[in-house]
C-alpha cells in the first residue's frame, strides 16, 4: 500500500468522525414535545413545543395537541412570536373541556422572513399544566398528513405551499404521581418568548368570547397573547 493511499484512506476517515452523515443529510421538518415525558410529583410542570425545520423555509407551521382532561388542565400557554408574522385568531383554540390545543403561526411569502431553523430547533409554545389526579397519560398530536384545520401541518414554500410534515410527531407520556417533575423550560431570552395570557375569564364573562369550534372551556380560560 503506498503513502498516498495511506493518507487518503486516513483523511476519509477523519472527514466520517468530522462530517457525520447526520450532519450532511438534513432530517424531517418536524414538531417535537419536552421532555418526552417523566414522572410529574403532582401541581403544575411545563413543556415546550419545539419546530424544526430541517432546512426548509415554513411560510406556516400549526400544531394541535390533544391530552386527557381527567388529568391534566392546561393553566398558561405562551408563543414565540419572533417565528412568524402572524397568529390567525380563528386558527388557535385552547380547550380546556375536551383537551385540545391548536397555535397556528403564518409568515406572507415574499412580505416577512420565513421560518427556517437554526443550530438548534426553535420553540414555537410553551405550554403550562396542572396535575388533577394521579395516572399514567400523554399528551398526543391530531395528525392526518394533510394541511387542513384541527391537523398539525408544516408548510413549505412553493405555489402552491406543500406540507412538508410527512410523519406524526412522537407523544409524550407523564407518570403523574412520582416523585421528580420533568425537566423543563429550555433556557430562552425571555424577551422573545412573549407571555401568552392576555385572558382568564369566569362563567359570566364568557359572553364576550365569540364561539369557535373545540372552544366550549368551561371554568378558567386561557389564550395566547396577540
Amino acid at each position: 500500500m503506498t503513502t498516498r493511499k495511506i493518507i487518503s484512506i486516513f483523511i476519509g476517515l477523519l472527514c466520517t468522525l468530522l462530517f457525520p452523515v447526520s450532519k450532511v443529510f438534513a432530517g424531517e421538518p418536524m414538531f417535537s414535545i419536552y421532555p418526552k415525558g417523566g414522572n410529574v410529583s403532582g401541581g403544575t410542570f411545563t413543556v415546550d413545543i419545539l419546530l424544526d425545520s430541517a432546512e426548509e423555509s415554513l411560510v406556516s407551521a400549526r400544531f394541535t395537541l390533544v391530552f386527557d382532561p381527567e388529568y391534566l388542565e392546561l393553566t398558561k400557554a405562551e408563543r414565540n412570536n419572533a417565528l412568524f408574522d402572524q397568529w390567525p385568531s380563528d386558527e388557535t383554540t385552547i380547550d380546556n373541556e375536551y383537551g385540545v390545543i391548536m397555535l397556528t403561526g403564518f409568515t406572507q411569502s415574499g412580505s416577512g422572513s420565513l421560518y427556517k431553523t437554526g443550530s438548534t430547533a426553535g420553540i414555537i409554545a410553551r405550554l403550562t399544566f396542572k396535575a388533577l389526579k394521579k395516572g399514567t397519560t400523554s399528551i398526543d398530536w391530531e395528525y392526518s398528513g394533510n394541511h387542513e384545520l384541527f391537523k398539525t401541518s408544516l408548510m413549505k414554500d412553493g405555489s402552491p405551499p406543500t406540507n412538508v410534515l410527512d410523519s406524526k410527531p412522537e407523544s409524550a407520556t407523564f407518570s403523574i404521581g412520582g416523585v421528580i417533575n420533568p425537566q423543563t423550560a429550555i433556557p430562552m431570552d425571555k424577551i422573545i418568548l412573549v407571555l401568552g395570557v392576555v385572558l382568564i375569564l369566569f362563567g359570566a364573562l364568557m359572553v364576550f368570547a365569540k364561539p369557535r369550534n373545540f372552544n366550549r372551556t368551561k371554568g378558567t380560560v386561557v389564550m395566547y397573547g396577540k
